[in-house]
């Protein structure tokens, strides 16, 4: 008697909003898509995360399908617009772009720095599940779009969508692991984002800590959710202190970095994988 088919399976939580995700489970290594491109693989748990962009369309189909499985299973989701708001910041000529020679090698080198640290992956080291990294109010939201008007007429403004979540909180409070992960990168002088730590969660995302006073893990340190990661500051881009949290989703079929986006914090830590 030949031996039966393998039958894929797949389990999602729903629905989405533009600029979150899908936690989806299926068989261990299954190789997962979003309207048939490839963007994920579950871990040993058999969980994946499948980042949603800011421009979503309002339903998108993921599928699994298990390495012995002749085909893969569909599950359709439907996905929620952002409401998202805006914004004016007056500032300094050098916090909206680098104005002199050593502030434009700064943030070169700064450059550099994060797009190795963003090229490079790491496994899971933690079940899925995000904790607020800072207790304080939320301030700026994620997909707020910001005009920054310079204070002079000595350059030019610019616009940009708001890629993280801002909490309001003074200089020197604990900044902790959302999530356990692999640190990137640790640096305590980068040109926009200042005292900085990229830490990476495996199945694709990876938050970034921004504008801290202190940094107290170094490159390559695994640490677990509640770990101490340093201390926030207004170092950086900013108008006073606070944590910028920002959360990207790469996708580990893409060689194009290009083609990663930024995720909404606060919807993220709203996620739980099925059971």
């Amino acid at each position: 008697m030949p031996a039966p088919t393998k039958v894929a399976t797949i389990s999602c939580v729903g629905p989405a909003t533009q600029g979150g995700a899908v936690i989806c489970k299926s068989d261990p290594t299954s190789t997962f898509t979003l309207d048939g491109e490839q963007v994920a693989v579950a871990s040993a748990d058999g969980i994946a995360v499948i980042g949603l962009s800011r421009t979503a369309p309002p339903e998108v189909k993921i599928g699994a399908r298990a390495p012995d499985a002749p085909s893969e299973a569909i599950a359709t989701i439907s996905v929620l617009p952002r409401t998202d708001t805006v914004s004016k910041f007056t500032m300094e000529c050098n916090k909206i772009a680098p104005q002199s020679e050593k502030e434009k090698r700064h943030a070169e080198v700064s450059w550099v720095k994060k797009d190795k640290a963003l090229k490079t992956f790491a496994q899971p080291v933690a079940p899925f599940g995000f904790i607020k990294p800072a207790e304080g109010p939320y301030s700026s939201p994620f997909g707020a779009v910001r005009t920054y008007v310079p204070k002079t007429k000595d350059c030019e403004g610019s616009t940009s969508v708001h890629n993280g979540q801002d909490i309001a909180i003074a200089t020197g409070t604990p900044i902790v692991a959302p999530m356990g992960g692999t640190v990137l990168l640790a640096d305590p002088d980068l040109y926009y984002e200042g005292g900085a730590v990229f830490l990476d969660h495996g199945r694709g995302m990876l938050s970034v800590m921004m504008h801290m006073s202190r940094v107290d893990v170094a490159d390559g340190q695994v640490v677990q959710q509640g770990e101490v990661l340093g201390l926030s500051g207004a170092t950086g881009r900013v108008t006073g202190p606070h944590l910028h949290w920002a959360i990207k989703f790469r996708n580990i079929y893409s060689a194009d970095r290009g083609t990663d986006f930024w995720l909404d914090p606060v919807l993220m830590m709203g996620l739980s994988a099925p059971q």
